[in-house]
């Protein structure tokens, strides 16, 4: 509920899509998430079909952001990081690389 406001409905959708891309929320509790959301007539994303598209932008955004924060604590605290900020910043990680096809095109 934190999440739900005024503007672009994807980023209502912003944090569990991050949870799920993360490895935080297992396929089937997303995929049961979506499922009741597009039954509910939710407007984030289309009613059947990848809801990546729509998606994509909102969550790199908000895994990147809970990265920064997750790194700002455990500096603070003195500590590493647990299991599930560790998870958020390998996320981050694996954003970072380009895609084979992606590089090839950046080369011509």
């Amino acid at each position: 509920m934190d999440d739900l406001g005024v503007g672009v409905p994807a980023w209502d959708l912003a944090r569990p899509a991050a949870w799920y891309a993360c490895g935080l929320l297992p396929p089937g509790e997303w995929a049961r998430f979506l499922a009741a959301y597009r039954a509910a007539g939710g407007p984030a994303v289309p009613v059947d079909g990848d809801p990546w598209p729509a998606l994509d932008v909102p969550a790199r955004a908000l895994t990147v952001q809970t990265a920064a924060r997750s790194v700002a604590k455990a500096v603070a605290a003195g500590r590493a990081l647990d299991e599930v900020e560790q998870s958020v910043v390998d996320a981050c990680d694996r954003m970072a690389t380009v895609p084979p096809q992606l590089a090839q095109e950046h080369a011509k």
